[in-house]
């Protein structure tokens, strides 16, 4: 059924970018008039034609995949969250509140780490370790002085010892039953790592609203279609989950 979907999707595609370049032989010729004609079949491939294909290809492929089905409750094993922060002061404190109050039945452990902040990022850490900890939310302050957030990442994946980890970054705020979700998601798959889903919030100029839409497209979209085959090529580290054992196989 796959290679169906994937077999059409590709030749409508096909049939959409011929028609395309139909279309754009008028607008080549005109342009050709005053730029070489090489470059001007280059630049209308680049900017119109060859998106134009791929985009259809993914959109026909998206709309004829079924949505991957409603999974049942996760079963509630203790998991650990990496937040790896360098001067986030800003917004550290309320990424740890979102992933404390997420709607899991689960212990947590809260894997701060600190990556060289030269602002109050420490102590933005501690002041939620000190207010926002619980007998189930576990929240421990890191310290990876070499710079890099792979080191950072790295440090913190050898204080976990939970069969899955997540990693937020420490700008991310997580809805309610984010983590439940990417939870039940990795455990029914047995996959070695699920992507989630990421939107800018309340953005308030043009950039951040613009920013939306690279996000569903970049990351909705783009993921959905590499999904629907087994081939999603990367799981952004602002919010994805993995099984401890497989990351630590390949070197971390």
């Amino acid at each position: 059924m796959k290679r169906c979907v994937f077999a059409f999707s590709v030749v409508a595609a096909f049939v959409w970018l011929a028609l395309s370049c139909a279309l754009a032989i008028p607008w080549i010729r005109d342009v050709s008039a005053a730029l070489p004609w090489s470059y001007t079949v280059w630049v209308v491939m680049s900017i119109a034609l060859l998106p134009g294909y791929l985009m259809g290809a993914m959109f026909l492929s998206n709309l004829l995949h079924a949505r991957p089905a409603r999974l049942p409750s996760v079963r509630p094993a203790p998991v650990s969250v990496l937040i790896c922060a360098r001067n986030e002061e800003a917004s550290v404190y309320r990424t740890i509140r979102s992933v404390v109050g997420q709607r899991y039945d689960g212990p947590i452990t809260i894997l701060c780490v600190d990556n060289g902040s030269t602002d109050r990022t420490r102590a933005e850490i501690e002041r939620a370790a000190s207010e926002l900890g619980r007998q189930d939310r576990t929240i421990l302050l890191l310290t990876c002085r070499r710079p890099g957030k792979a080191h950072a990442l790295n440090e913190a994946l050898a204080h976990v010892g939970t069969e899955h980890f997540l990693t937020v970054d420490a700008d991310t705020e997580l809805e309610a039953r984010a983590l439940a979700t990417l939870l039940a998601r990795i455990q029914s798959d047995g996959a070695a790592c699920v992507a989630g889903n990421l939107l800018a919030a309340e953005p308030k100029t043009w950039v951040g609203k613009m920013q939306i839409y690279d996000y569903l497209l970049s990351i909705a979209a783009v993921k959905r279609y590499q999904g629907s085959y087994g081939a999603t090529l990367v799981a952004q580290g602002a919010f994805s989950a993995y099984e401890t054992s497989a990351v630590r196989r390949i070197g971390g």
